[in-house]
């Protein structure tokens, strides 16, 4: 029987999502389950096996239906090898050889991607950039990850380390990062950084409404900043706008290093929609050169949380040749 499907999984330090997918990249069926990272590597990949066997019985298939597994997952990890070697979130996920024990237990053949690159070909393969030949995606979370595709296959680098666009250097010495860096784009840019960025401000003695939430140590996040920003707080305002500023220096760079496209916005930052889009593309159009009519066009990702499913199981099935 021919192998028309593919199951992707995106493996989070809360959720496991997994998702059945058509040759197109299409989502046929989609679970999330708990991930229960405190029972270990070999309780999760259980959970995952499990997964798989369900994913399989909702959408009335076989295994021998599937082209294989692809399965996204945090953090540095080797894609030649197969191995996860240090996973955030995941406690005792260093070295993990993930592709050959998940393989094992669910006797499919795996295909393991770094999450935000999966993500990435999943805009690339039916989001934001179904239409396009190359693209750059930013993740706008906790920290700021990224995915390149460059000429339709995606672009991970000769260490498998590619697209760690959050660790462009923004600003020399900048706020510390806890790869060890300082002033990296996501200690600007990310979601938690707008938050944190303006607690520092009034911690510094500049006003906001949001005082009384900082001195309290409420929390609050992103959204509460724009909220304030739009209802008229002009830190909450100038903190939103050099976040808009800080990507679109990101981006300029990348339209000069990569040339690409697209670029994707994804990830919890980009649900403010034009909010963040609009400044974006306002910043980048000043800060960029107007020497050569090569801008890339800038949008938001399409796909939601189902993007790294959908990414990972159409690399499943590139990588394993069908």
């Amino acid at each position: 029987m021919t192998a028309s499907y593919a199951v992707g999984i995106d493996l989070g330090g809360t959720n496991i999502k997994g998702g059945v997918c058509t040759p197109d990249g299409q989502l046929r069926f989609r679970r999330s389950i708990d991930t229960q990272a405190a029972g270990g590597v070999a309780h999760v990949l259980g959970r995952m096996a499990e997964l798989v066997d369900d994913l399989v019985r909702d959408a009335q298939l076989t295994k021998t239906e599937l082209a294989g597994v692809g399965v996204g997952a945090p953090g540095p990890m080797s894609h030649a090898a197969g191995v996860v070697h240090n996973a955030p979130n995941l406690p005792g996920w260093v070295n993990v050889p993930l592709r050959e024990q998940f393989s094992a237990m669910i006797g499919l053949p795996v295909v393991l991607e770094n999450d935000a690159n999966a993500a990435a070909f999943g805009e690339y393969v039916a989001g934001a950039g179904r239409e396009v030949h190359s693209l750059v995606m930013l993740t706008l979370g906790t920290g700021i990850g990224g995915g390149i595709v460059l000429a339709g296959k995606l672009w991970r680098g000769h260490f498998d380390n590619a697209g760690e666009i959050g660790h462009l250097v923004t600003v020399p010495d900048g706020r510390a990062c806890p790869c060890g860096q300082r002033g990296c784009l996501e200690r600007y840019a990310s979601a938690s950084a707008v938050a944190e960025r303006l607690c520092e401000a009034v911690r510094a003695g500049e006003s906001s409404t949001l005082k009384a939430k900082v001195l309290a140590n409420e929390a609050f996040d992103a959204r509460h900043v724009l909220a304030a920003a739009d209802a008229g707080d002009a830190l909450a305002a100038r903190i939103w706008d050099e976040t808009c500023q800080y990507l679109a220096l990101g981006i300029v760079n990348l339209r000069h290093l990569l040339n690409p496209e697209l670029v994707v916005l994804a990830g919890g930052l980009s649900n403010a929609g034009p909010r963040l889009l609009e400044p974006v593309k306002a910043h980048f159009e000043r800060l960029s050169w107007k020497i050569a009519p090569d801008a890339p066009r800038i949008a938001l990702a399409t796909l939601g949380e189902n993007a790294g499913m959908i990414g990972a199981a159409a690399l499943a099935r590139a990588g394993l040749g069908f």
